[in-house]
């Protein structure tokens, strides 16, 4: 394919992107909401920093009846046994859009494997649903595989999922029935979730009943992460997926002042064209936003995955009390097996 056309597909294939965005924020709260910055910025952390693993990355195809997924697999470079987590895009999105994810967990001695499904402008989740289950059936293999680069360094006994958007709807519904040890779900939604067809920023969203026995069904810890300027899903879409999740071990943090797509790569077409259909983000960069997403979702999986009591303080004790009563989130609720 020459250059001409390779780009005008390029254009064709981003016009569609935003022609589907602009479908799902469809009686969203209007693009000029209004927020109010956090007065102060987020100190670095162990855990929001990177971790001491050097990174290594290679791109793979996988298969199952839906298609073929291309992947990319980020990996600490040092020998060791490592948990295994998969990730998976939200709408029309690529598994580029989220390489600050797969680098910064694989720093942290994570195994990631970000996805991206066979028809990315699809309004459900069952291409990323299967494409996790797929995930750690790739997993497996490559681990069992003496030529592959992470032979034996894959600890399957410790798995998380994880996903952005209609990726993260997808994670949890994924985490119903799969054998999951931790879930995260960036800025869940997807459409057909809400009985209501138009929203407003200040109407509680009523979910169907089916998404709730879904979300009730989740028994693995789960994390959902919201931005107070999402007008995509929205704050509230993600507060009602929270409230309705009954697993002994969740957590919700609202992160002040970011927006639904601060949790893509800044150079990506997602965050540089997709702010556009937005509201405004009130947070002076992107990093602002992600290290506050990487700081809950790192210690949530160091909790969980790796029984990392350090993790604690971070998710529930000081170092969390600190980030609410200083406004950086918004909100934080939790709960925890008694």
């Amino acid at each position: 394919m020459n250059y001409a056309i390779r780009n005008r597909h390029h254009r064709l294939w981003v016009l569609a992107w935003i022609g589907c965005v602009l479908l799902f924020v469809q009686g969203c709260s209007p693009l000029d909401k209004e927020g109010i910055p956090p007065a102060v910025t987020p100190d670095p952390t162990r855990v929001d920093e990177p971790g001491d693993f050097d990174v290594l990355q290679y791109n793979l195809r996988m298969q199952n009846d839906r298609g073929t997924y291309s992947g990319t697999l980020y990996h600490p470079a040092s020998a060791g046994s490592y948990p295994a987590i998969a990730f998976s895009p939200g709408l029309g999105a690529q598994k580029e859009y989220y390489r600050w994810v797969g680098n910064h967990l694989a720093s942290h001695g994570y195994v990631v494997l970000i996805f991206t499904v066979p028809i990315p402008l699809t309004f459900t989740t069952t291409q990323h649903e299967a494409g996790f289950v797929t995930a750690f059936e790739w997993l497996t293999a490559e681990n069992a595989n003496p030529d592959s680069a992470v032979f034996g360094r894959i600890d399957l006994n410790r798995r998380g999922i994880m996903g952005h958007s209609l990726g993260g709807a997808a994670a949890t519904r994924a985490a119903r029935t799969m054998d999951i040890n931790a879930v995260v779900a960036l800025a869940p939604g997807a459409p057909g979730d809400t009985v209501q067809t138009v929203r407003t920023p200040t109407s509680p969203v009523v979910l169907k009943e089916a998404i709730v026995a879904s979300l009730a069904a989740i028994t693995a810890p789960i994390q959902i992460q919201a931005s107070t300027q999402d007008c995509i899903t929205g704050e509230l879409w993600d507060a009602a997926y929270y409230q309705a999740l009954t697993a002994p071990a969740r957590q919700f943090v609202l992160i002040n002042g970011a927006n639904h797509v601060s949790f893509n790569d800044a150079t990506s077409i997602a965050y540089t064209a997709g702010k556009n259909f937005d509201c405004k983000e009130v947070v002076d960069t992107v990093d602002h936003a992600q290290r506050l997403s990487r700081r809950y979702f790192t210690a949530w999986f160091d909790y969980f995955l790796k029984e990392d009591a350090s993790a604690e303080t971070y998710l529930f004790g000081a170092m969390a009390e600190q980030d609410r009563v200083s406004e950086l989130l918004a909100a934080l609720e939790y709960a925890l097996p008694e």
